[in-house]
């Protein structure tokens, strides 16, 4: 029970965190290429217009993760009587997420890539 709630809880954590440091590092993004802008001369608010959130990146990569947890529930489901798959679960989620997660940043990089050529 208390190992559980452990790991709900850094998951939990985790997850909080990754949100919280990627607006961080978005918003120093932004603040450096405004600044760049300004060095040069030219007018920061006018050159945002059309800035686009990269929705299509966040997709893939959130349907790769998706994708790779899905697939040890599946195998845990495929094959009930193994015990050390049913302990190692929530380890194989994380590394199986990660994985495929890495798999669908790799995809939605060449994806932007081809839209920008």
């Amino acid at each position: 029970m208390t190992l559980t709630f452990l790991f709900k809880s850094l998951a939990w954590l985790g997850f909080f965190a990754a949100i919280t440091i990627s607006w961080v590092f978005y918003l120093k993004a932004r603040n450096r290429e405004r600044l760049a802008l300004i060095e040069k001369g030219t007018d920061a608010p006018g050159a945002f217009k059309e800035v686009k959130f990269p929705w299509l990146k966040i997709g893939i990569v959130v349907v790769a993760m998706a994708v790779g947890v899905l697939l040890v529930i599946l195998a845990l489901m495929l094959f009930p009587e193994n015990i050390v798959l049913r302990e190692a679960l929530i380890v194989l989620m994380v590394i199986a997420g990660l994985l495929f997660g890495g798999i669908g940043m790799i995809i939605a990089h060449y994806t932007e890539k081809k839209d920008k050529e």
